[in-house]
């Protein structure tokens, strides 16, 4: 969450946009996960074989995202644990924002986009 938090405040300097929110970041992270339970269950278990757990209880998180990433992670836990990988739902939430952060760090600082005005 840390390194997710950093992002957000550095993409707000470099853009200028006091509105970015950590939900934005966690909707493309959830649009980007794989359709496939198999490839779901397989990106968490990478994620977990490279991360240290810390033994703290983590806070029930509310973010607003999209229809998308909604659709995702409403049937996420159900979806796990028919494929007996239940109670991992975490797992595949975390390994998809640090996907996402990755693929942000590879571009470099976030920029605001030129806005034209319409020609009339």
């Amino acid at each position: 969450m840390s390194r997710l938090k950093e992002r957000l405040n550095a993409d707000r300097r470099s853009t200028s946009n006091s509105g970015l929110a950590l939900g934005h970041y966690v909707d493309a992270a959830l649009r980007n996960v794989p359709p496939s339970v198999d490839e779901q269950i397989k990106m968490a278990e990478a994620f977990g074989e490279s991360q240290l757990w810390d033994t703290d209880k983590t806070q029930p998180s509310t973010y607003r995202v999209g229809e998308e990433a909604y659709d995702l992670a409403s049937n996420l836990k159900l979806n796990l644990q028919e494929a007996a990988f239940g109670r991992r739902g975490t797992q595949v939430v975390s390994a998809a924002i640090e996907r996402l952060l990755d693929a942000l760090e590879a571009e470099g600082p976030l920029q605001r986009p030129e806005r034209r005005r319409p020609e009339r």
